[in-house]
């Protein structure tokens, strides 16, 4: 499993940045695909996060992305990170 951050932060909100490290710390410690869907199935139940961020699944891959500030429902082209499993 591999953590790779591909993208700077904006940090637009000021929570923002305490939550994208609380998920990075939080990927860092996981072992598998099952570890990494249980800790995204956690953080997908905070409103804030949901707010700040959005996330899907590829074939052997997390993708995370920023929301941007001005629409909650549009993203930033670029996605934050990716968790290869």
């Amino acid at each position: 499993m591999e953590v790779k951050i591909e993208n700077m932060v904006f940090g637009w909100h000021e929570e923002l940045p305490e939550m994208f490290i609380e998920l990075l710390n939080t990927l860092v410690l996981t072992k598998n695909e099952q570890d990494i869907r249980g800790v995204m199935e956690v953080f997908a139940r905070k409103e804030l996060f949901n707010v700040l961020f959005a996330f899907g699944y590829g074939a052997h891959h997390l993708w995370v992305t920023q929301r941007k500030a001005s629409d909650p429902d549009q993203c930033l082209e670029n996605r934050l990170l990716i968790v290869e499993f």
